[in-house]
């Protein structure tokens, strides 16, 4: 029987796609494609939102989802490790955008970037001016208590908005697990 299993997250489930989010089992032949396929729908999203949080452009960040999915094929097809694929596919994530932001061949980001007003404005145009200003205020508190964190605390930050867990932030930037959450906190 070549039943494998990709484990996402701490859990196992019992179907592709489960409701367990982070955790998939691969059932049949195994099918570096499909285990692509499967991981790529579920998140492509999450590592969008990661590079559009770290300051990449739409096509920046669909030019490295892309290139994190396509060095998923070739990793898999080599026969490599499959254990916490999502935490591996987001180390992927995080030294691709360090060498975009190192080689300065990255688009004008066309979104937020650092303009937290330009970004809270862009998501709700319909506010009213006291909304806009209140929400305004509290970007500009936001992007100061952001611009105090430690690098490392930044990017902790960044890849828990981007929805990985504790333990996947500890795999993907090589830190303890209790090292994240004091960090995060």
């Amino acid at each position: 029987n070549d039943r494998k299993m990709v484990s996402l997250g701490c859990c196992s489930s019992e179907a592709v796609g489960s409701a367990v989010p982070g955790t998939f089992i691969m059932a049949g032949p195994i099918s570096s494609e499909g285990e692509v396929t499967a991981l790529f729908a579920a998140l492509s999203g999450p590592l969008r939102r990661y590079f559009r949080i770290i300051g990449l452009s739409r096509d920046d960040a669909d030019e490295a989802v892309q290139e994190t999915f396509l060095r998923l094929h070739q990793h898999l097809g080599n026969h490599g490790d499959r254990t916490n694929l999502r935490g591996w596919i987001f180390a992927v994530a995080r030294n691709l955008a360090r060498n975009v932001f190192k080689s300065g061949h990255r688009r004008r980001v066309e979104g937020c970037g650092d303009n937290l007003e330009r970004c809270a404005a862009i998501t709700d145009p319909g506010r009213t001016p006291e909304e806009q200003a209140i929400q305004g205020e509290r970007m500009r508190r936001l992007r100061i208590s952001i611009g105090r964190l430690s690098p490392q605390q930044r990017e902790c930050v960044r890849l828990r908005a981007a929805g990985l867990k504790y333990r996947e932030i500890a795999a993907v930037l090589g830190i303890g697990v209790s090292n994240v959450g004091e960090l995060v906190q």
